[in-house]
């Protein structure tokens, strides 16, 4: 069968360069769609499962909450591991799943288990964003010049602007806040007028919740027209609060202002973030106070994508949207890391190619046999590429680096070597050039192409491994196989008829 192939190769040498060309072409195409990783995945499948009961001991979260929902969650379909913390009002269960599922049916899957589950009321567990470990792809800080603006209102930016603008990004599942002031509005009662004015601090909350939304009613005929009747009664400012009535006592209303001041007040922080700066110089700044976030990729995204459509997006956020003097400083990004990873794999693989091409020249004394020898490498990774892309397999630094260029022109060396001997023997003078060929090709076609199979099966067992050693290695394998099978490709079928 293989040599039925190679004789149909040499018998059409145009259609097979006009294939070889082809394959080029589509090959340049998916090496540039082609996702590049620094390095493979290797976080779990997972799920998590977070619910918060603010002012319950971790005892009574763990009874009422997180064992019932691991016990409505147990026997979910590829569920390896359950996991479980219940701290002070609050609970989280975490779900490790096979690699052969798939998140998004895992998820719903838990939804559909999660809308189950007897819980106590006014509790509403939410699974966290799906992200990977190393999905956390662009570290910000919040950085103002203008002194009108403050750590509050930067964090007020942070919660209210950046985070709606960078969730609008496709695959980005979630931004994640750290540092800041939040605002808040308070309401500081004093004790002694509360029960001067026999109320109680549950009457308050009411109240303030009864007086903070709008009413619809119906509507008045005016002529042809509807005229929409509707009460507004949402709270806009601190006046509102301080004209929220909370009774009546002898005729007259007892408002907020009369047993509280109303004002606005930094959230009480469990935290705080810092940043030093290392500037030339030398010296360092030192910011104790800063609004940082992170940006989160959704797992198995193409995190280039993202990346760029982050930095027009930040561009946008700086010269059009945020406050004059407020600006986003990314102080981590995944595209540095990308940039040096391919900058180390282009320069390694393009040493490679020519380091190759002179050998060959040298030890062939043939300078189109060396250069026909050459271009298997080209061919082999931009057959890669169609395969990786087909497979929706990233390629990584590791991947890239395993390619032997070596191993890679060796079959097209010992087929270009023999073209080359049976041109310079004296009983072949009277062959065509076709016959030649041919006569050479068949008389080492069945070593390069077993010795080329072997080598691809010695990486067998590799796709046996599982687990994180399985996503770690698996892409190597796969890249150092399809590159063979292109080189394969080329020094059976197209080596010859370029020879």
């Amino acid at each position: 069968m293989i040599a039925a192939l190679v004789e149909f190769a040499l018998n059409n040498r145009f259609m097979v360069l006009a294939l070889t060309i082809l394959l080029l072409v589509w090959g340049a195409i998916s090496f540039h769609n082609l996702p590049v990783e620094a390095y493979p995945d290797v976080a779990n499948n997972y799920v998590t499962v977070i619910t918060q009961w603010p002012g319950r001991a971790a005892e009574e979260v763990e009874q009422l909450v997180t064992i019932p929902i691991e016990t409505q969650l147990n026997g979910l379909p590829h569920l390896q591991h359950l996991r479980s913390v219940s701290l002070f009002g609050l609970s989280s269960v975490t779900m490790i799943f096979d690699d052969t599922s798939e998140n998004d049916w895992n998820r719903q899957k838990v939804l559909e288990r999660l809308s189950q589950v007897a819980l106590p009321s006014n509790l509403q567990p939410v699974i966290g964003p799906d992200y990977s470990p190393v999905g956390q792809i662009y570290w910000y800080t919040l950085r103002s010049t203008n002194p009108q603006v403050d750590l509050m209102q930067l964090k007020s930016l942070q919660d209210w602007v950046l985070e709606k603008q960078f969730k609008s990004i496709p695959n980005v599942v979630d931004v994640v806040s750290f540092g800041g002031i939040t605002r808040e509005y308070q309401v500081r009662v004093d004790p002694q007028k509360l029960i001067s004015y026999g109320l109680t601090i549950g009457q308050v909350e009411t109240q303030l919740a009864n007086n903070n939304v709008n009413a619809g009613g119906s509507f008045i005929e005016s002529g042809l027209q509807q005229i929409n009747v509707r009460a507004v009664g949402l709270i806009t400012n601190l006046q509102d609060i301080d004209e929220t009535v909370l009774k009546a006592q002898n005729g007259a209303p007892v408002r907020v202002r009369d047993i509280a001041v109303v004002t606005q007040g930094p959230k009480i922080r469990l935290g705080q973030i810092g940043k030093a700066l290392r500037r030339d110089d030398g010296t360092i700044v030192d910011n104790g106070d800063v609004v940082e976030g992170v940006v989160l990729l959704r797992k198995g995204a193409n995190a280039d994508a993202v990346i760029e459509d982050i930095h027009v997006k930040v561009k946008q956020l700086n010269e059009q949207i945020l406050p004059p003097g407020v600006r986003i400083v990314a102080f981590l990004d995944r595209s540095d890391l990308v940039r040096f990873t391919t900058h180390t794999v282009l320069h390694n693989l393009t040493e490679g190619v020519l380091l190759v091409s002179i050998v060959l020249f040298f030890f062939l004394g043939n300078v189109r046999g060396a250069l026909i020898v050459a271009l298997t490498i080209p061919f082999s990774l931009l057959f890669a590429s169609i395969c990786l892309d087909l497979n929706k397999i990233p390629a990584n630094l590791l991947s890239l680096g395993a390619l032997d260029f070596g191993m890679v022109v060796d079959g097209s060396v010992v087929v270009i070597e023999n073209i080359v001997r049976h041109y310079n023997l004296e009983s072949n003078a009277l062959k065509t050039p076709f016959e030649r060929i041919q006569g050479a090709l068949f008389e080492v076609l069945r070593p390069v192409f077993f010795a080329r199979a072997i080598i691809i099966t010695a990486y067998m067992p590799i796709f046996t491994l599982e687990s994180v050693e399985g996503r770690l290695f698996k892409p190597m394998a796969w890249t150092v196989s399809f590159a063979l099978l292109g080189a394969l490709i080329f020094s059976i079928v197209i080596g010859p008829v370029l020879a």
